[in-house]
């Protein structure tokens, strides 16, 4: 009997330590995790912090000290570079012509509707007394542009002057230069990766429209009743970087031209993007009736096949991702099954 109940009070006392040991393993283990979660958070933060302060060499070669992330940016640039803030999940608290066009645009609608951009003037002619009412810790400036307001601007706050007219030109270079300025160097590879593949979706969707070889224009027409003609370069037209549309002989191919009425028929599309706002830079849909009258736009190719397509202006971009996406999503459906 003796040896029975040694026997249950050794089991026992084994079973005690086994299940100490066990929940001591378990405490160690889940520490452990801890400690790594921790630690990986605290590295996180670290590569965050670390690329502040910074010091970035803007376009017109001076050397701009940004103590820690801007989080008040004022851009007096042309509408399309907040554009590129907003993919980066940077939101400006101030925009050049925001009431005139930013806030209408349609690609931008869905942050309108978030978002308050507060209007600071014209990007030729800023409102220096709204800026200043803004208290932003960091202004975008375009340099050949607002070289003459330097001294007012970086009074207000560090100004970065960018080349918008490089930019004008290379699709990319803007959300490279922008991520940048902003430590956001990986956000902007992704978002010209989303760009890419959005073209290239587009590419194959109108592959079948392309090998017909019709020809497509992409105008908005002035307050003079003339057409304005956006450069081969925007999205839509490009031949390398874009869907690669094929455009009439004589179509500019970097820059923008203005056309008579005459010079359009010479073009004579078979297709024609009117590209409208509401800020008064275009004419309104309802000036357009008055073409009708007109013998020499009767007899253009697109008027006389119906292929006259009234849009919103946000289709031109090129260098924006924001309206590069949503305008080559309108271009594909309504091209797709022509």
């Amino acid at each position: 009997m003796k040896k029975i109940c040694a026997y249950f009070a050794f089991a026992l006392i084994l079973s005690v330590f086994l299940v100490g040991c066990s929940n001591s393993s378990k405490e160690k283990e889940t520490e452990s995790v801890e400690e790594t979660k921790t630690s990986e958070k605290n590295d996180s933060k670290e590569g965050a912090e670390s690329v502040w302060p910074k010091t970035y060499v803007d376009a017109l070669g001076k050397e701009v000290v940004l103590q820690e992330e801007p989080k008040r940016v004022v851009s007096v640039m042309h509408l399309l570079y907040p554009d590129v803030l907003l993919s980066l999940d940077i939101v400006p608290v101030g925009i050049a012509d925001a009431d005139k066009q930013f806030n209408k645009w349609e690609a931008y609608q869905p942050y309108v509707e978030k978002h308050d951009f507060e209007d600071v003037g014209e990007t030729r002619n800023p409102n220096i007394e709204k800026i200043i009412e803004l208290e932003p810790d960091l202004i975008m400036a375009s340099a050949g542009v607002h070289d003459q307001l330097y001294d007012q601007l970086s009074a207000i706050a560090p100004v970065v002057y960018l080349d918008q007219r490089s930019m004008s030109f290379d699709r990319e270079l803007g959300v490279t230069e922008i991520s940048s300025l902003f430590g956001k160097e990986a956000e902007g590879e992704k978002i010209l990766e989303e760009v890419n593949n959005k073209i290239a979706e587009g590419r194959q969707e109108l592959a079948n429209f392309v090998s017909k070889g019709e020809t497509v224009v992409f105008t908005s027409v002035n307050p003079k009743g003339n057409f304005w003609l956006y450069g081969q370069n925007i999205a839509p037209t490009n031949p390398e970087n874009g869907l690669g549309l094929k455009v009439p002989e004589g179509y500019p191919k970097d820059i923008a031209k203005e056309l008579s009425m005459e010079g359009m028929s010479v073009l004579n599309p078979d297709h024609l993007f009117i590209f409208l706002d509401k800020s008064g830079y275009t004419v309104a849909e309802d000036a357009l009736k008055g073409f009708e009258k007109n013998s020499v736009w009767n007899n253009i190719n697109a008027v006389k096949n119906g292929n006259v397509y009234i849009v919103d202006r946000s289709l031109f971009a090129q260098d924006a991702p924001i309206a590069t996406i949503y305008g080559i999503d309108q271009v594909v459906e309504i091209l797709k099954d022509k």
